[in-house]
């Protein structure tokens, strides 16, 4: 009886607490507002006299694309709808560090894969074979739409998985110049006995001055190494490897205990790296650093991937502590000037522009950068005034 009552009162007690939290729950949504949507990008439709269709396209823009006036590279991915969520997050992630300039990602909704991916027809798979429509509705009607709409920069890259791989692998090879650079993940190349690879030979006996970036990247649990998607990738990369093509860049990743579906995440990251890795800071600047080969370094970035393309933070701050090691301040400043120009928001940055001009004995520029700095700490709410507002008092004092 009494463990009854028990059992009861406890009862009670989790439906009276239940009760409270829902209240409490109404009365907190009661206060809240929707202050921003956070979209990852707008779906539109383009009526094609191509493919004699209407087909559906994402288009997703640089985070400070409506206050800038720059020019962006362009990715064009496949399979838009199902890839434009992990792209578009990996993106965020490498453009915030430095790692790949902010790019323009156009998303291309699948309505009929086997038609759209494949070039050549195969008896085994009916309603194949229709690729070169696809490839002319990209090149005649989706890019000269991209490019008349949005402020681009002439760099584009194409990405593929699965029969998109396949698609992205014949695209290079039917308009190689279309596109400068190619992500290719887990491809078919397995389709029509492996014609793409027995077509290879000859495509780059005859295309001997490519200067594009190809990477591939496929998951060690596709298959065997030695039979079937890992096989005929590899089979189609040592076709590329035999010619040893100065100007072409290309690398095969396996990627370990990755699946075909779940490869897609680490393909896409490590492609964009491979594709961007001119960005980094050469190894010679370090050794013999002249404003001149830092400055012509940073104007090519910007140059061929858009204005808003820049180093890693880190990599300014490195190069700027040899610099300073070295009792090179005027150099240093050069560089992280350039910083502070790329990384407007950090003050951490103009904290170390200001220490620098301060060694370099140019009082007058330290305090004015500690005076931007206090302002960028108010905008952003970073609460360092008071720090800087004291580094100010300090040098008034020399």
């Amino acid at each position: 009886m009494i463990k009854n009552l028990f059992v009861v009162a406890l009862f009670f007690m989790i439906l009276s607490g239940c009760q409270t939290n829902q209240k409490d729950n109404i009365e907190i949504a009661k206060k809240t507002k929707v202050t921003e949507k956070l979209t990852i990008g707008n779906k539109y439709t383009i009526k094609s006299t191509i493919l004699n269709e209407e087909r559906p396209i994402i288009i997703s823009l640089p985070k400070n694309y409506d206050t800038s006036q720059a020019k962006y590279p362009v990715l064009y991915l496949t399979d838009g709808l199902q890839n434009i969520w992990h792209v578009v997050g990996t993106l965020e992630v490498l453009t915030r560090t430095g790692s790949v300039p902010p790019m323009i990602v156009v998303g291309i909704e699948s309505t009929n894969r086997m038609r759209d991916f494949t070039l050549t027809a195969s008896k085994n798979n009916p309603g194949s074979g229709g690729g070169e429509k696809f490839l002319a509705f990209i090149e005649k009607e989706l890019i000269p739409y991209v490019e008349s709409n949005y402020r681009t920069n002439p760099y584009r890259i194409l990405e593929g998985h699965s029969l998109g791989g396949l698609f992205t692998v014949s695209s290079f090879m039917k308009k190689p110049d279309l596109f400068n650079s190619y992500i290719v993940m887990s491809p078919s190349l397995w389709w029509n006995g492996e014609e793409l690879t027995k077509k290879a030979s000859k495509f780059f006996e005859t295309h001997t001055d490519l200067d594009h970036s190809l990477f591939f990247g496929i998951g060690t649990y596709e298959s065997g190494a030695d039979y079937g998607m890992r096989k005929e990738l590899k089979n189609f990369v040592d076709v590329i490897d035999k010619k040893q093509l100065k100007n072409l860049k290309s690398v095969r990743k396996e990627l370990e205990g990755e699946g075909h579906m779940s490869s897609v995440l680490l393909s896409n990251y490590y492609g964009l790296k491979f594709i961007f890795s001119d960005m980094a800071l050469p190894k010679s600047l370090y050794k013999n650093y002249t404003d001149e080969k830092f400055r012509k370094h940073e104007n090519y970035l910007m140059t061929k991937y858009g204005e808003s393309a820049k180093q890693s933070a880190e990599s300014y701050v490195n190069l700027a502590a040899i610099l300073i090691q070295q009792k090179k301040y005027s150099e240093a400043i050069t560089v992280i000037k350039r910083s502070v120009s790329a990384y407007s928001f950090d003050v951490g940055l103009m904290n170390f522009l200001a220490n620098t001009y301060e060694k370099n004995g140019d009082v007058d520029s330290a305090i004015a950068t500690y005076k931007k700095a206090i302002k960028t700490s108010k905008e952003n709410n970073y609460n360092r005034e008071k720090e800087f507002e004291n580094q100010i008092k300090r040098l008034l004092k020399k």
